[in-house]
């Protein structure tokens, strides 16, 4: 038995360059916990401020602005609680995505600025501090009896993104279908009794039965509530007997725990991609050239900064711009 708070969230919807980055994450308790709940159990380790003591927890935008290059919060929350699912927090960018990704790097070989490149794993905290927060982290997670289940991400560049965008033909659809994958992956697990899914409302939508139901083709499937801030959606089956609860609520990562923690590692692996993709476009280029975050009007920036460089290397729209 036991209960599966699950959370997703992600990074990167509206830019014009980078990775659309969807992450999930779990915690295990032996009973069941509101998604608010981890925040009081793991305090005062972990806090919901940035800039408190204790290894913050929070909706990634409270945390970090793209523009300060500084991923520290980010940082030290992610890898401390990677840290408390492998035993040991990933030194390197490939190394953390072969762990979020379950191994699908082929992808990355595709982007020069991907390409046989990699990152040194903490950027920006001091490895000493950090293996302090994974230490009590880790602990206090063992005192509270809660486990770190999984940390995953999907992480869609702008080829996968293109290619689902023109099959689609809708941005919504894509990150729709991210979370599709990833619902669909969650259920797959045959052992997981009781699993609660919280996530932010996508797009300001506020009906989803559409889209939940034919992901769980064998299982009776509920519409709880449809409410204007919150919708909550049921799945059942009775070969063995398992229940998951879907809810859409607005403002979901200040609600659920692993919702705040699956917006932070999609945001924090989104912040290494680009911080690749900005140092190779600077290594090819003659003059100093400002990084981008890759949002749009930023995104149009550089990318009129770097036009004569992309006509000399022949980097083609296909690779750098994303069609929404």
């Amino acid at each position: 038995m036991g209960y599966w708070l699950t959370g997703l969230d992600e990074a990167g919807y509206g830019p014009l360059l980078g990775p659309l980055v969807v992450g999930l994450t779990t915690l295990t308790s032996e009973n069941t916990i509101a998604p608010r709940e981890p925040w009081k159990l793991l305090a005062p380790t972990v806090c919901k401020r940035r800039g408190a003591r204790g290894v913050s927890v929070a909706d990634s935008k409270s945390l970090h602005k793209s523009s300060t290059g500084d991923l520290s919060p980010l940082e030290e929350g992610v890898l401390s609680f990677l840290s408390a699912e492998r035993g040991d927090y990933p030194k390197t960018f490939r190394e953390l995505m072969h762990h979020l990704t379950e191994g699908r790097l082929d992808a990355l070989d595709e982007y020069p600025w991907y390409r046989d490149r990699d990152l040194e794993l903490p950027v920006s905290v001091h490895p000493l501090a950090l293996k302090g927060a994974c230490s009590r982290v880790t602990r206090t997670l063992g005192r509270r009896g809660l486990e770190v289940s999984e940390m995953r991400v999907i992480a869609m560049d702008v080829v996968e993104f293109n290619a689902s965008v023109a099959t689609s033909d809708s941005k919504g659809a894509v990150n729709e279908g991210a979370m599709g994958r990833f619902l669909k992956w969650v259920w797959s697990k045959s052992d997981r009794s009781d699993v609660g899914v919280f996530t932010d409302r996508l797009g300001g939508r506020e009906r989803y039965g559409s889209f939940l139901q034919p992901l769980f083709p064998d299982a009776q499937f509920k519409i709880v509530e449809q409410g204007k801030d919150r919708q909550l959606y049921s799945v059942h089956s009775t070969a063995p007997d398992r229940n998951l609860t879907v809810s859409f609520e607005m403002g979901g990562e200040d609600g659920c725990f692993t919702t705040a923690l699956a917006s932070m590692t999609a945001k924090y692996v989104r912040e290494l991609h680009m911080r690749l993709f900005n140092s190779w476009w600077q290594e090819q280029s003659d003059t100093e050239l400002n990084p981008t975050a890759g949002y749009y009007q930023d995104g149009k920036r550089f990318l009129g900064d770097i036009a004569p460089l992309r006509k000399k290397l022949g980097i083609e729209d296909r690779l750098l711009i994303r069609r929404r």
